[in-house]
């Protein structure tokens, strides 16, 4: 995209700026390439010498320290075999003064050289920087005091030089650490009493007769500056600095010449807080990168920025076997290498502006040469671009543009002729496209009034097919609720309200499809407990696998997620049309399903997962070109129609569903093997979902006492509806009026002033959405409750009346306990139910799971599943296997099959299961 739109802009540059462009790109391209292989070459040179000028520094550096070290050891070596010859002891220290005054003065190197016994004596030959030669002295008998005397050329004492109290040597630092190691060591680094310079003490403890006590210490002490000194003497670049420092970051010596230690408490100073500004960065860098000097080993390098130039680093540790640890530090800049780089910069800089400008001339020349007649080949083209077609151009020139100029008259010629053919044709054009654009606007207006017809047909069926189930369901349950129906013609209302109930599902699919196709569908999320779901599903399964020999598995993978949110109503709709599929066309072998979750790692939906469901038969099999018909309204495939069961909408609502939910399904099947579905859908994980009440509903029987009665109008066109309702509320203890349409209704309203109206919305005269806002128009209106019934199954449906005014929503057919709790939620009327002795006056006894568990297991996990499905016929086969001795039992379960009560049944099996 990018290359394009360069290449657009390019070919709409003037010629004189290409040629010029043409002739600089190459020669920058060649000068700058020179100029820059010339500056990274000496770059790299530069570095090369840096690191050895560095490595030879630093080798310098170490063979003086070790060389400067050396000297020390070899004395404290010789004194030492002295006093192993008896030559001198530590019994007598005066006489060791002489022999370390002269030592001191053999070795102008050695700051001062002492000796020490346990009984605190002390006696030191020292050399100062002015060349005076002292011995000093502390003895127990003058209080400990440190004296330094002055020395005549025999080395007597003279006069004293110095004093200072209170110096016991056995309290000294140095003493201790001597002792606490007990061999050749050397000291912390410590000032020097007698005048401001850095000093280090190689500590000798003797034990002559080797008995484990020590009878004096060797003290042989080196000034650092002197070190120092070495460093400024080396062959440096101008700005090159060398350092040393301690394991603790403190200064020992710098090339500066920088004192190493604060002169007034005389403590040492870190070098990251040394006056001079590199030994100060340089430190506080390498403190940033490595944090503590021991972390170096060896040796290792860095390069520093500071004031725009490097600085190439190497440290080097330096370690001593009699207990030193100590960092060299050479810093060398880059600059002081890359002046003569630089300089040979300027002149690549000089040389390369020369042939820009060399370049330019010529390039001017040239594109003004070749410029004139391309110039008058753009006025002939701006005159063709008028309309003058036949005028004629003639060039002489350069061979190129000459050839140029006869194929533009040519052009003119031939464009002239094609304008003639080019007006025809657009002519034939235009009268093409408006005939194309009255046709789509056709096909629009009929896709509309297709699409409006669907949703009309929607309603219609929706309405048409659920108002005579309200009625039928309806009268069904009120005549169960009766107590002087005998068993019989109780069992036989309950087919038909079971029957009803199937009706109702057929219905509910043709719907369903019929609101897939004309996009009313719509996803109703919530959280769900899947392995409860699951679970359920396995149960609800397992007689029909066990009545048909198969075996029924259920897998999950062990990081599929517990709770989810998404349509769990429709992923058990679809789970249930695929294993039941699976089921009805697998004679031996099994069924399985496996869930597993994929994650999908998107940033701004962390606990949105992909959940794979996989479902295997070992069923006859669907041949290939059938596969393709599987999901298809109505139609089923040659296993389908030969078990005379179905109606070939389960598959097409599943997948509608999945897709809703985000999925896809696929199918994967072979002849005599089996099938496999496999789908997935999309859903949220959530940490935990509100724990589920067990409830049990007792049949409402009547109105605790109440002053006034309360006056509910139900409306409805058709009469059967307003009957159910009346039939169903009056003996409860409300006082009931119907209307038939929304004027009749607002009528009685007016007139009677219910407290709560059971609206239907589609009604002749006046519908409900109109009566409704009429109602609640009006301040007294807001005081009654007006209930929407509707036979709609569209999910829109619901908002509609609600915006329409009403105060709640129930669809037909509905239910009488939802009449009854929606009823007592606007009123908060309080009902008289059914009481348990009831069952005693009919010689039935409260059912619990004590009286269950007289059955064998395989009784109750048949009568569970059956409870589960809804399969009467088997409740009763199972209720008359109850042996006579448990007759009470089996008149308690009768009661509860006769009046709708099965979820109490499956409830009680349950608690038995769980225990």
């Amino acid at each position: 995209m990018k290359i394009s739109k360069i290449t657009k802009n390019f070919n709409k540059l003037p010629l004189q700026i290409i040629l010029i462009i043409s002739f600089l790109t190459p020669t920058i391209t060649l000068v700058g390439l020179v100029g820059y292989l010339s500056i990274k070459n000496s770059e790299k040179i530069v570095k090369e010498m840096i690191n050895n000028l560095s490595q030879e520094i630093a080798t310098q550096v170490v063979q003086n320290l070790d060389s400067y070290l050396a000297l020390p050891q070899q004395i404290s070596q010789n004194n030492y075999r002295l006093v192993q010859g008896n030559f001198l002891s530590f019994d007598n220290l005066q006489s060791w003064e002489y022999h370390l005054w002269q030592q001191i003065q053999d070795f102008p190197n050695i700051a001062f050289i002492a000796v020490a016994n346990t009984n605190g004596e002390y006696r030191a030959g020292e050399r100062l920087n002015n060349n005076i030669f002292t011995i000093n002295m502390v003895s127990p008998n003058n209080n400990f005091t440190f004296k330094s005397f002055n020395t005549n050329e025999l080395g007597e004492k003279t006069n004293l030089y110095k004093s200072l109290p209170n110096k016991d040597i056995r309290e000294q630092i140095w003493y201790k650490k001597a002792i606490t190691q007990g061999k050749q060591v050397w000291s912390d680094l410590h000032v020097s009493y007698l005048e401001p310079v850095l000093l280090i003490s190689n500590l000798r403890p003797i034990d002559i007769d080797n008995n484990g006590k020590f009878e004096g210490f060797l003290n042989t002490t080196i000034k650092l500056d002197q070190l120092s000194n070495f460093l400024s003497s080396l062959k440096l670049s101008p700005s090159s600095q060398v350092f040393i420092v301690n394991n603790q970051g403190e200064l020992i010596a710098n090339s500066t010449l920088e004192i190493p230690f604060n002169q007034k408490d005389k403590t040492l100073i870190l070098a990251q807080n040394s006056d001079d500004k590199l030994t100060s960065f340089i430190a506080k860098s390498l403190k940033n990168k490595i944090s503590n000097f021991a972390e170096i080993k060896n040796t290792e390098k860095f390069i520093f920025s500071l004031d725009n130039d490097n600085y190439f680093t190497q440290v080097i540790h330096y370690q001593h076997y009699l207990g030193l640890d100590w960092f060299v530090v050479v810093v060398v800049p880059q600059s002081d290498f890359m002046k003569p780089i630089n300089a040979t910069f300027k002149v690549t800089i000089l040389i390369l502006l020369l042939a820009l400008i060399i370049a330019i001339i010529i390039s001017l020349l040239t594109s003004r040469w070749l410029a004139k007649p391309i110039q008058e080949l753009a006025t002939a083209s701006y005159d063709l671009s008028q309309g003058n077609l036949t005028k004629k151009i003639k060039i002489q020139g350069v061979k190129e543009l000459t050839n140029l100029s006869h194929a533009f008259n040519y052009m003119a010629e031939q464009l002239l002729t094609s304008l003639h053919a080019l007006e025809k044709v657009n002519n034939e054009l235009e009268n093409r496209v408006l005939t194309r654009t009255q046709q789509l606007a056709e096909a629009k207006d009929k896709a509309e009034v297709a699409n409006q017809a669907k949703s009309t047909f929607l309603a219609n069926m929706s309405h048409e097919l659920r108002t005579p189930l309200n009625a039928i369901l309806g009268f069904a349950q009120l005549m169960m609720r009766s107590n002087t129906l005998p068993p019989q013609d109780k069992e036989k209302i309950g087919i038909i309200n079971r029957s009803g109930e199937y009706l109702l599902t057929l219905i509910n699919n043709v719907l369903d499809l019929a609101k897939i196709e004309a996009g009313k569908m719509s996803l109703n999320p919530q959280k769900f407990d899947l392995y409860r779901l699951l679970d359920e599903l396995e149960d609800f399964l397992r007689l029909n696998a066990e009545q048909k020999g198969l075996q029924l598995i259920f897998e999950k993978h062990k990081e599929t997620p517990r709770y989810l949110e998404t349509d769990s109503v429709k992923l058990r709709q679809v789970l249930i049309n695929l294993l039941s599929n699976a089921f009805k066309f697998t004679q031996e072998g099994g069924v399985s399903l496996f869930v597993k979750p994929e994650k999908l790692n998107l940033e701004n939906e962390p606990k949105k997962i992909n959940l794979r469901f996989e479902i295997s038969d070992t069923g006859s099999g669907i041949e290939e070109k059938q596969i393709q018909e599987l999901f298809k309204p109505f139609n089923q495939t040659d296993t389908g129609k030969n078990s005379q069961e179905g109606t070939g909408l389960g598959l097409v609502i599943s997948r509608k569903f999945i897709e809703l939910m985000g999925g896809e399904i696929t199918v994967k099947s072979e002849i005599t093997v089996g099938t496999t579905f496999l789908f997935n859908i999309l859903a949220n994980k959530v940490d935990n979902i509100p724990m589920e009440k067990e409830s049990f509903v007792s049949r409402v029987i009547g109105l605790q006492s109440q002053d006034v009665a309360s006056r509910i109008l139900v409306v409805d066109d058709k009469t059967v509806n307003c009957q159910l309702l009346s039939s169903l509320l009056i003996p409860i203890g409300f006082a009931v009026r119907e209307a038939y349409n929304g004027q009749e209704a607002l009528n009685v309203w007016e007139e009677w002033q219910p407290h709560l109206i059971f609206m239907d919305m589609r009604m002749p005269v006046m519908d409900g959405y109109e009566a409704t806002q009429a109602i609640k128009s009006t301040i007294k209106g807001n005081a009654t409750a007006v209930i929407a019934l509707t036979a709609s199954v569209l999910e829109e449906e619901k908002v509609i009346c609600l915006s329409a005014g009403c105060d709640d929503f129930l669809r037909k057919p509905f239910r009488q306990q939802a009449i009854f709790e929606i009823i007592q939620k606007h009123l908060g009327v309080e009902y008289i139910y059914e009481s348990d002795s009831s069952f005693v006056d009919h010689n039935y006894d409260i059912l619990t799971t004590e009286n269950l568990m007289v059955m064998s297991d395989n009784w109750l996990k048949e009568m569970y599943s059956a409870t589960l499905i809804l399969d009467e016929d088997k409740i009763l086969n199972l209720i008359r296997e109850i042996p006579p001795e448990n007759q009470n039992l089996a008149n308690s379960l009768q009661e509860l099959v006769n009046n709708f009560q099965l979820e109490q049944i499956t409830q009680l099996i349950e608690t038995i299961i769980q225990k």
